[in-house]
C-alpha cells in the first residue's frame, strides 16, 4: 500500500474515532484494520460503512 492511501486510512481513523494520540497502520485485511498507538498497543478496527469500530465492540 503507498503512503498516501495509509495516510488516509490514519486520517479517517483517528477522525472517526476522535483519538488524541497518533497510530500506525500495520496490516490491512478487507475491512480489518491493525494499527499500533504512540503507547505500543496494538488495536484492530473495523469498517462498517463509513464508521470505524474496535473488532471487541462488534461481538
Amino acid at each position: 500500500m503507498d503512503p498516501a492511501e495509509e495516510k488516509k486510512i490514519v486520517d479517517e481513523i483517528l477522525e472517526n474515532r476522535a483519538l488524541s494520540y497518533s497510530i500506525e497502520l500495520l496490516e490491512v485485511e478487507g475491512d480489518k484494520y491493525t494499527v499500533r498507538n504512540n503507547f505500543g498497543s496494538t488495536v484492530i478496527y473495523k469498517k462498517k460503512g463509513s464508521n470505524y469500530f474496535l473488532e471487541d465492540e462488534l461481538d
